[in-house]
């Protein structure tokens, strides 16, 4: 939901719902600002705005101090409220990026399968697998794929990636990485982002938050993402669709839910990037 307003004859905006909220709570905008929304004919005060019209910050912007009576226990639950607010959605890179290890084999697994079909699964540990690795160490310029079998991978990878993330967070709202993690994406009201939202989410992420796996800005976009993420409170694809990604606490058994998932599905992507041949070969 994008949101302009008029303060002091200067069109602010685009502001989410919860930024003009914030700004009703605190004075820094009043409810007969001029406003518009996407999707309005023309302008209206706020406080006519379909979002706004029975709002709580509305009713008590108009308030006069006089007519506003609570109590001391209702002044602690709303602190209490708003510290609980701003703790889950305190920005939390970390554990975005350890529920992206745990979802990474996971999305890519379709692409997996597909690669493995397609160029057989011999070619696959020869490309991505331990052998692989063992020919970039060597330097053996011949083992490695044409450019059309590395894009090849490359799209196939990012598309499962992109196709798989949309269906989940269409459905659930969470990957499996981000629930261990007691994470959820919402839109600005809170609500369950549709199958297009997260269409374009999963596409920002892969682009602008991995750089499509090509070296070098598979590590170029995720520090530029750490570091608008810990400045903004968000992403710069989050802030532009208005996506709150929420984190709530953590347990003990969530912390070790997560490194145990982080192990089986390390593992089950080692087996499926290991050949038959080097299976047989390593066992006794």
């Amino acid at each position: 939901m994008e949101i302009h307003i008029h303060i002091n004859g200067q069109k602010i905006g685009p502001l989410t719902i919860y930024e003009v909220k914030e700004g009703l709570r605190s004075g820094k905008i009043n409810t007969d600002c001029m406003a518009w929304i996407k999707g309005m004919k023309e302008w209206k005060p706020l406080r006519d705005c379909d979002p706004f019209k029975e709002s709580i910050e509305v009713q008590l912007a108009d308030a006069s101090h006089e007519t506003i009576i609570i109590t001391e226990k209702e002044r602690e639950t709303i602190a209490q409220a708003y510290s609980n607010n701003e703790k889950i959605n305190k920005p939390r890179p970390w554990i975005r990026l350890w529920a992206r290890i745990i979802d990474f084999p996971i999305l890519i697994l379709p692409g997996l399968l597909f690669l493995r079909a397609y160029l057989g699964e011999d070619k696959l540990n020869a490309y991505m697998g331990q052998e692989a690795l063992r020919n970039v160490f060597e330097q053996n310029q011949t083992a490695q794929p044409e450019l059309t079998t590395l894009i090849t991978i490359t799209m196939t990878i990012c598309i499962s990636w992109i196709i798989t993330e949309t269906l989940i967070l269409s459905c659930f709202s969470t990957t499996l990485g981000k629930w261990i993690l007691n994470t959820n994406i919402s839109d600005a009201e809170g609500k369950r982002i549709g199958v297009k939202s997260a269409l374009v989410r999963s596409f920002n992420v892969c682009f602008r938050g991995c750089g499509l796996i090509i070296f070098p800005f598979v590590f170029i976009c995720p520090v530029i993402s750490y570091f608008s993420l810990t400045k903004r409170n968000t992403t710069s694809w989050d802030h532009a669709q208005a996506i709150k990604v929420n984190h709530k606490d953590l347990s003990a058994l969530r912390i070790m839910g997560a490194v145990l998932m982080i192990l089986i599905t390390q593992n089950i992507f080692g087996l499926l990037l290991t050949s038959p041949d080097s299976q047989v070969t390593a066992s006794p």
